[in-house]
């Protein structure tokens, strides 16, 4: 079974790196911190496909 805090904080860390890029940031700590829980989560059996829907899917809600 599927981790699921592994995928929420790889989905929290997307939304921060959306909120950057809608910034005009497109380097810094927020993105490495990203690239890694997306990686832990990866390995745990997601997919970089759907962490990153619902990392859409939650900052489209916020705007």
């Amino acid at each position: 079974m599927r981790n699921q805090q592994l995928f929420e904080t790889a989905v929290r860390d997307g939304i921060q790196v959306l909120k950057l890029i809608q910034q005009g940031v497109f380097a810094g700590p927020a993105f490495t911190t990203a690239d890694a829980s997306t990686e832990a989560a990866k390995t745990d059996g997601w997919t970089f496909k759907e962490i990153e829907a619902e990392a859409e899917r939650r900052f489209a809600a916020t705007r």
